[in-house]
């Protein structure tokens, strides 16, 4: 126990003490906000985060060779040349019963403050040309707005690279905007098209080139967020799922669920068939999947930023 102390003394005790819990109760304010320095990166991070998604919406759908596509494609150019270190396009052609279709990924390179192998974080921009879930059949023939669906993903890889130009991570981190993912009718196989060109691409160069490991960011804006693990990310990446996890739990993060619940080939699973650990983060209980009803309405920029979040520690701390 320390030195008692009385009368005038005592009043200058109690100004420091009560200028010390303040001080500590800052501290604790700015501390605690999860992936952050502080609470004003969240704040701002979260308005930078929406605002993209509020552009993309406002572009209409993004189905390749609309007007939309056009805009989010310039949109992304923008964004990499702003932030990124290096900005690669990788255009490419898909054969189609109706033609060929121009395609093209875009990926922003960081290299990172100590190099290695890079981090691949990846989301589709393009979204699907007919909503062939959607309950009216007079609607199945027309092109989603995908404001979860291709916008969540796209938005959140636009505010980390504005992150990652302030906030530099050990390793190189590529963020790849994947063209062609939901182009195809079912059973057609024109899904997945701009990462498995990647992939096929990737397989051309030496092992030393690839990813450390592919993260894809996808349908994460739903404001009922729940993302079980997916099997071929459990299969291939249990160590990165593990690390991802336990951040979101050292976060408060409930969205994630330590469930298995489905099967997914999603842009992540190229990689995963070249052995590279791949993980997709995904929602794939989103109830207006592939419908007309995937509108901004229905994302929540506090499932977002809980997700932003958690990838930037994850990425810090590999």
């Amino acid at each position: 126990m320390g030195k008692l102390f009385y009368g005038s003394s005592m009043a200058k005790l109690r100004q420091v003490r009560n200028f010390t819990i303040v001080g500590c109760m800052v501290f604790v304010l700015f501390w605690i906000q999860p992936g952050f320095g502080n609470i004003l990166d969240s704040k701002k991070y979260s308005r930078i985060i929406w605002n993209y998604l509020e552009t993309l919406c406002a572009f209409g759908p993004r189905n390749p060779g609309s007007e939309g596509y056009r805009e989010t494609l310039n949109l992304i150019r923008k964004v990499g040349e702003k932030y990124a270190d290096q900005v690669v396009e990788q255009p490419f052609l898909v054969r189609t019963p109706e033609g060929t279709q121009a395609m093209t990924n875009l990926e922003f390179r960081f290299h990172g403050t100590q190099g290695g192998a890079p981090i691949l974080i990846g989301a589709h921009f393009d979204t699907r040309p007919f909503a062939d879930e959607d309950p009216d059949p007079a609607n199945r023939s027309e092109p989603i707005l995908g404001a979860n669906d291709g916008g969540s993903g796209t938005a959140i890889l636009l505010g980390l690279a504005q992150y990652l130009n302030q906030h530099p991570v050990t390793r190189p981190v590529h963020l790849v905007f994947f063209d062609g993912e939901d182009f195809g009718a079912k059973g057609s196989g024109l899904n997945l098209l701009g990462s498995t060109y990647y992939a096929q691409e990737l397989a051309k160069k030496e092992r030393a080139k690839w990813p450390y490991w592919v993260l894809v960011i996808d349908m994460v804006g739903d404001k009922d967020l729940q993302i079980f693990k997916e099997t071929h990310s459990l299969k291939g990446s249990s160590s990165f799922l593990d690390k991802i996890y336990a951040v979101a739990r050292d976060q408060g993060v409930k969205s994630l669920k330590e469930e298995t619940k489905y099967t997914i080939f999603d842009d992540h699973y190229p990689f995963h068939q070249m052995g590279i650990p791949s993980t997709v983060l995904i929602d794939f209980d989103y109830p207006y999947w592939h419908t007309l009803q995937d509108t901004l309405d229905k994302c929540s920029i506090e499932s977002m930023i809980s997700i932003f979040s958690v990838v930037v520690k994850t990425i810090e701390d590999i």
